[in-house]
């Protein structure tokens, strides 16, 4: 009896270090958002007209990101990039 009651605490720590470790690369992701630089520049072009697919700056820059390097940016950061770009 004691040997199976061993046997189930030693199956239940090694589940639960094994989840925790599973778990702990999403949570210990990097949340910022990647410099400026990664990105193609914006500020030359016209907000809502062909060349940015009718979309505003920060809705292509967006866009463009997705479709280039798999990455989909907020709103918010999208804005504040086209705001770092346009302050240059």
């Amino acid at each position: 009896m004691m040997k199976a009651l061993k046997m189930l605490l030693l199956v239940t720590v090694l589940s639960v270090m094994v989840i925790a470790a599973a778990a702990q690369p999403a949570a210990a992701q990097d949340q910022t958002t990647p410099v400026v630089g990664e990105y193609p520049n914006v500020s030359g072009l016209q907000p809502f007209v062909a060349e940015t697919n009718y979309m505003s700056l920060a809705g292509y820059l967006k866009w463009t990101a997705f479709k280039d390097q798999g990455v989909w940016l907020s709103t918010a950061e999208a804005q504040r990039i086209v705001a770092a770009q346009q302050a240059k």
